[in-house]
């Protein structure tokens, strides 16, 4: 959609606010209602017509803070709503996040400043994402904004498309945006990991069954192409498929027709297909594991997600948002990262790319004690054994790997009252990993004080 067909209401008892803000977004080409009056301003943003709602904090009748509750706690309205502070008010403005407001802009501001607080709204129109204060495709690189410009012009097709990349890059994040920038935003979106669905069913599992098709099929059972109907699938790990039913998947793609299995005729279905794969699928046909017509079927539109090494002008940007979630999401002492640290974020290579970006960042504002993070408190895991990162603290230059380890590691025991299943899984590592991890450091099981 075109800026012409975004509609913004601006909610807010100072007149030169409600009008400066009018001229810049209409200039910019929004389409843009304003009030003063604050349940008049709720009458209008309970219609649910608007992409963003600017909202102040402090309006005589009713305050934003009650206004944004009766339009994210009580009716849910998908609207992303960014809060008008004042310097006395920024608490409210956090507890306002906290409440489902996805941003905040503190008075006075700038055009500049209110337009990519829109700008960021509109991109991360993300209702169906799991969770939902995690935007999409954060980052101001040249490579992040071509991949925007790239989602753009691909998400109004119906075309199909084929997303590689490393594990953790991204790929399903991609998928989500295309889907939620498309026409079909309103129906679902379905997201399959093909690599966990178990051989033998992966036929019913995809393509659905009627009572009494095999043993245990007590009774009937709608697949994920039938649920996704007039929406997206996205079959992720693509290239896990067997050849049987890659021959079947194939047959569905060209005919818009899915077997259910135990039924004869097959069922029509209008499904968009976006499949993605962190393997050289190529390769994967020269070894005869994936048929080379299916590839081209699936290939319309290829989309290749660079690892983070490769963009990391974005690392800072993507780690603070998530410092800014998770702060909020965990009540964390932390406000912010020392120089030191963000240069050791900055020089590690990344192996779980934003994935494990995103974990290393949750791990320090849930275990950090302190307000600003300095490299000793970033522990980095990977995806292999053999990583390593500059962890050394620059203020001593004596601590080392193994001593940041072992304190991180006691840390995160504490935190959980020393339950290993849930401290390993926190950590990013397997208990048993974690039990060899203590006894070769000397930690002991302390029961909870």
């Amino acid at each position: 959609m075109t800026k012409k067909n975004k509609r913004i209401l601006i909610i807010d008892d100072e007149e030169v606010i409600r009008d400066g803000c009018c001229q810049v977004l209409s200039r910019k080409g929004y389409q843009v209602e304003s009030t003063g009056d604050a349940l008049r301003g709720l009458e209008m943003a309970l219609r649910d017509v608007y992409d963003v709602i600017l909202l102040d904090i402090r309006m005589p009748r009713m305050d934003g803070m009650e206004i944004l509750k009766r339009l994210k706690g009580e009716r849910g309205i998908s609207a992303k709503v960014i809060i008008i502070t004042g310097h006395g008010t920024v608490p409210l403005a956090v507890e306002a996040m906290r409440q489902g407001a996805f941003d905040f802009l503190m008075k006075p501001y700038s055009a500049s400043e209110l337009q990519g607080a829109i700008e960021r709204a509109l991109e991360r129109k993300d209702a169906d994402l799991p969770e939902k204060e995690i935007p999409m495709l954060v980052g101001s690189s040249d490579y992040t904004k071509e991949l925007k410009e790239s989602v753009r012009r691909i998400a109004p097709t119906d075309s199909t498309v084929l997303i590689t990349g490393e594990s953790g890059t991204g790929k399903e994040l991609v998928a989500r945006t295309i889907h939620n920038l498309s026409r079909r935003a309103d129906r679902p979106f379905v997201p399959v990991d093909c690599s966990s669905l178990v051989e033998n069913l992966m036929e019913s599992e995809l393509f659905g069954h009627v009572k009494g098709a095999f043993s245990g099929a007590t009774e009937s059972r709608e697949g994920r192409f039938q649920m996704a109907d007039r929406g997206t699938l996205f079959l992720d790990e693509i290239s896990n498929i067997s050849l049987n039913i890659q021959a079947k998947l194939l047959r569905v793609i060209q005919e818009q027709e899915v077997p259910r299995v135990g039924k004869s005729a097959p069922e029509k279905v209008d499904v968009r297909l976006i499949a993605a794969s962190n393997r050289d699928v190529r390769t994967e046909i020269e070894a005869g594991r994936f048929r080379e017509d299916l590839f081209y079927r699936i290939s319309i539109i290829p989309i290749h997600i660079r690892p983070l090494r490769e963009h990391k002008a974005d690392i800072m940007p993507i780690a603070q948002h998530y410092l800014d979630v998770y702060v909020a999401k965990h009540e964390s002492r932390v406000r912010r990262l020392s120089e030191e640290a963000k240069k050791s974020l900055v020089s590690y290579r990344w192996p779980g790319n934003v994935r494990e970006l995103k974990n290393t960042v949750e791990r320090l504002c849930v275990l950090c004690d302190q307000e600003v993070v300095n490299p000793s408190e970033v522990f980095y895991y990977g995806q292999s054994a053999g990583a390593k990162a500059p962890v050394v603290d620059t203020s001593s230059g004596r601590m080392t790997l193994i001593d940041v380890e072992k304190k991180h590691i006691i840390k995160a025991l504490r935190h959980f009252q020393f339950q290993i299943n849930t401290t390993a899984k926190f950590l990013g590592i397997d208990r048993k990993t974690l039990r060899i991890k203590m006894r070769n450091y000397g930690i002991t099981v302390e029961p909870p004080q």
